[in-house]
């Protein structure tokens, strides 16, 4: 049980792999290559929105996928997973993950770059694809729409990759679960108490270079128009462009998942170390024989435990509400600060989560040298979190604060339609092409609804066709008034202060969270009986699942979509939402966020009011029995009391 093997196979020198350093490494590399493919998934959302047309309610949706596969396993998995092989059971997970990430990519194989690429597209190798732009362009203009015709057909593909997605999220959510209970829980059994907070501060900080790896993944592959033989009439800072989603990281996500399965799957049931340890305390391994109805009085057990449930449902509310900054925050970025989806997710892989690396590892750290009691631990937590608070709190009035969307304060919303353009025949499913008034003021849902009826085409640069600037000039002041000219594209703001206050503040806020998670965690298992750490957190998981992480991408998903102005339309049908109103969105995300949080906040103080006698170090679990009978106030029965 304490020597490598695979199914028998245990040469000397695979045993250099058994100990607490060598699976801390594999632990943690395998928790970064799970946590880059979230990331960069999260980072491709608003792009498969508008590739497949589907509205932020159905990705949310594709999400809670993930969640609901692991709601589906994590109980009776960490109930039975952990009286065997756990490295085992993870190593069985991460390759289900893999299988999940090769069907991501199975959407671009069946649909490829889609309609859209055709109908914007120009190639630059030939002479005759300029031509080919001018008929674009003239579908655009003002009594030349007509009625465009849509092949409803392909609506199809929209609900096929929702579900193609959907079962691979589900999948990945089965893979993961032993991951989080039994991996975990394994880390444990096989470290000194003491040591416990380092070792997890050290898995954290290289899990968190996961989502940053992710980002900055998703931010080069954005970059890349989705079909890279093909040179479209705008660049990357326009709405129309639809980057690069499948370029090569699912592969790569796959193969790195199965490599790390193998060697996980090497590790031994007990680490030699530890059986060493347990050899000389003569420590009983109490595991019993796994049952319904003992499983039953586990649950039971738990249910009863204050600080665990306390706790649990303060991870709740404070997941609940963050998880719509998690998943939509390169969504909330070029919503309120207009950057391009690869911007977006540059920032946020290198800004607010290398802080959070930054944060677990010093929390680790000052932990495990200074052994801080369990009440200054969820002091710390309440802290932390009433700063989530008030810097959500902040964020709601932080952002561009120019409006310049023509005809926007006509009705409180985009009113397309106005008497300027009313002749001109602007029809209801143009793709969202917008052009901005030559003094940089309002910008049009399209050169129709600007009232352009013509336009002449400058060429700015001597070498590429790429680079030219398109100028549409209107035969009457219609919709612009004083200037007769408009250029595509939106118009541009300057917020950059507003954006580096912002990035600043996240960068802090996300610092001051991540010091509390090595001791949330600690609390969760010194709270709970050493055979009851794997389905401690198997059900946490399940709550985590069913009361946060399942419904708030939906919620946070439907608040997006309620602060859409300019909806796409397919077949007459909602599709993915071109635009967004700026103000509405940070006020609905950041107070509902703030909310949440908030009932966090009070449950840490619960929890700060219960763990006053909680025993987190080894020199507290080796009192004697006279030190113990001392202790005037004992921890709750249920953490000690077995037949329960």
């Amino acid at each position: 049980d304490s020597r490598c093997n695979f199914f028998g196979w245990s040469p000397d020198w695979l045993q250099r792999l058994a100990s607490k350093k060598s699976y801390v490494i594999i632990y943690g590399l395998l928790g970064l290559n799970v946590a880059a493919l979230s990331a960069y998934f999260i980072g491709t959302i608003s792009t498969i929105e508008k590739r497949f047309k589907m509205p932020s309610t159905h990705t949310g949706i594709i999400i809670t996928a993930w969640d609901a596969g692991a709601m589906a396993a994590l109980m009776l998995m960490a109930y039975y997973g952990s009286a065997g092989h756990k490295t085992r059971w993870v190593a069985i997970g991460a390759v289900v993950s893999a299988a999940s990430c090769y069907l991501r990519y199975l959407p671009h194989i069946l649909f490829g770059p889609g309609e859209d690429v055709i109908h914007f597209s120009t190639n630059v190798t030939t002479s005759s694809n300029v031509i080919s732009n001018i008929s674009i362009l003239d579908s655009n203009l003002c009594n030349e729409t007509g009625i465009a015709e849509v092949n409803c057909s392909l609506n199809s593909e929209g609900m096929l990759t929702f579900l193609i997605l959907a079962g691979a999220q589900f999948a990945i959510g089965i893979g993961t679960s032993p991951y989080y209970t039994l991996g975990a829980a394994y880390l444990d059994d096989n470290a000194l108490k003491n040591k416990f907070p380092f070792l997890f501060a050290a898995v954290g900080f290289l899990k968190y270079f996961g989502p940053t790896l992710g980002y900055l993944l998703s931010s080069y592959t954005l970059s890349i128009f989705v079909d890279p033989d093909v040179n479209p009439p705008f660049d990357k800072n326009d709405p129309r462009w639809i980057g690069a989603w499948h370029l090569g990281s699912w592969l790569v996500f796959g193969a790195t998942l199965i490599v790390l399965a193998l060697i996980m799957a090497f590790f031994p049931k007990i680490l030699p170390r530890e059986a060493i340890r347990r050899k000389n305390t003569g420590y009983q391994d109490t595991v019993k024989t796994r049952s319904l109805s003992d499983f039953k009085n586990t649950l039971r057990r738990l249910m009863k435990n204050p600080i665990l449930m306390y706790n649990t449902f303060s991870t709740t509310f404070y997941v609940f509400g963050l998880t719509g900054y998690w998943i939509f925050m390169p969504k909330y970025i070029e919503t309120q600060f207009r950057k391009s989806a690869s911007s977006a997710n540059l920032v946020t892989g290198s800004v607010g989560l290398v802080c959070t690396a930054i944060g677990i590892v010093a929390s680790g750290t000052i932990i495990s040298k200074f052994k801080p009691r369990p009440t200054y631990l969820a002091a710390w937590n309440v802290f932390t979190e009433s700063v989530d608070v008030l810097g959500h709190l902040v964020f709601a009035f932080l952002g561009c604060l120019k409006d310049d969307l023509h005809a926007y304060y006509t009705v409180l919303c985009w009113n397309l339609t106005q008497s300027c353009n009313m002749d001109c025949d602007c029809s209801t499913t143009l793709e969202y092409s917008p052009v901005c008034s030559l003094d940089k003021s309002t910008t049009f849902y399209s050169p129709c609804h600007a009232g352009c009826t013509h336009y002449s085409i400058f060429d700015n640069t001597k070498v590429l066709i790429s680079n030219i600037k398109k100028l549409f000039l209107i035969n009457s002041l219609f919709c612009i008034s004083n200037m007769a000219q408009a250029t595509e594209g939106a118009c541009p703001i300057d917020c950059e202060k507003n954006f580096i206050l912002f990035l600043v503040l996240l960068c802090l806020m996300k610092f001051l969270s991540s010091t509390g998670r090595a001791g949330n965690t600690i609390i969760q298992f010194r709270a709970v009986l050493p055979n009851d750490k794997s389905i401690s957190i198997a059900f946490t998981e399940v709550v985590l699942c069913i009361f946060a992480f399942i419904p708030a991408p939906i919620i946070f998903g439907w608040l997006l979509d309620s602060s859409c102005l300019v909806w796409g339309l397919v077949c007459g049908n909602t599709g993915n939402c071109w635009l967004y109103d700026g103000k509405k969105l940070r006020y609905l995300l950041n107070f509902t966020a703030s909310a949440f949080l908030f009932v966090a906040v009070l449950l840490d103080v619960a929890v700060l009011m219960k763990v006053k006698h909680l025993k987190i170090y080894d020199e507290d679990m080796n009192q004697s029995p006279k030190e113990k009978d001392n202790t005037k106030e004992k921890v709750e029965e249920p953490f000690i009391n077995v037949n329960n």
